[in-house]
């Protein structure tokens, strides 16, 4: 016996409904007072929020990958609380993420942030990385600012030509990533 307690549809979905509302209780605003308080709520919340757009984006790699040509497409730009430039860099953080490629530990909570590192090549995230720009409380301008200074002058100790065959290397790995894409897109369609 596997000790799992069979249920009938109806009970399962009393159970849900018992579910949705210890989650609209807990979602309940709570009148607080002292500072400390207010602190450990919002950083509370604001956790929870860097896990839902990373799961999001999760479901979002996922829908790509399984749906019918062009049903992603709509489904994003008609179905969807937020439009293709969101979904994009949804599952690009996500990808990034479950790839290795950045450490999940180590990120900022906003994944507009998280996605300008995941726009780095693995040598610059590399560089990022050596000048503690791969930390939780990272701002979104700093990392812009190192993608500028990456673009428009050589690092002290990198090269021009080192930089651009970073990028050489990045558009490899996405022309591999695009190309595993369509050939996946190709053993659906047949």
């Amino acid at each position: 016996m596997s000790g799992f307690k069979q249920v009938s549809k109806a009970q399962a979905r009393r159970h849900i409904a018992v579910d949705e509302r210890i989650e609209r209780m807990a979602e309940a605003t709570v009148d607080l007072v002292h500072r400390e308080e207010f602190v450990q709520e919002i950083s509370t919340l604001w956790r929870s929020a860097q896990e839902k757009f990373l799961l999001i984006g999760r479901y979002l790699v996922q829908a790509r990958m399984r749906l019918p040509h062009g049903e992603f497409q709509a489904m994003v730009e008609n179905e969807l609380p937020f439009g293709y430039q969101v979904a994009y860099q949804l599952r690009m953080v996500a990808e990034a993420v479950d790839s290795g490629r950045l450490p999940g530990s180590k990120l900022p909570p906003s994944y507009a942030t998280v996605y300008q590192l995941a726009t780095l090549t693995s040598e610059q995230l590399r560089l990022a990385d050596q000048r503690n720009l791969i930390r939780p409380d990272v701002t979104r301008p700093e990392i812009v600012r190192f993608k500028r200074d990456l673009r428009s002058k050589a690092i002290d100790h990198v090269s021009r030509r080192e930089v651009l065959e970073a990028e050489r290397q990045r558009l490899r790995e996405r022309l591999i990533a695009v190309e595993a894409e369509l050939a996946s897109l190709d053993d659906q369609e047949d």
